[in-house]
């Protein structure tokens, strides 16, 4: 499944009118994926990276207009979990 379509299944969300605004937020999950491993995803990601990238964009797109430091720091815990096994540890120090 494409990984906006996943994001869309994840929010419930049926409509197309955000869809370039949800890929922007998909766009910036990766980003700091890619970021905190050290290393590009293609299009074949392992699944716990995808599900790392749906909270993630799930995340923003829920408090897209109100911040709650608790929720965010839990989100952030689970992303960096998920993705801890996929970091590239020549790159770490």
């Amino acid at each position: 499944m494409e990984m906006l379509e996943a994001l869309k299944a994840h929010l419930r969300i049926e409509q197309p009118e955000e869809d370039t605004y949800l890929q922007s937020l998909l766009t910036m999950a990766q980003a700091t994926a890619e970021d905190f491993c050290g290393r590009p995803f293609s299009d074949e990601t392992p699944e716990p990276v995808r599900l790392a990238l749906l909270l993630m964009a799930g995340h923003l797109y829920a408090y897209r207009e109100v911040s709650d430091k608790d929720a965010y720091e839990s989100m952030l815990q689970a992303f960096h979990a998920l993705l801890w096994p996929y970091r590239d540890v020549s790159k770490l120090f």
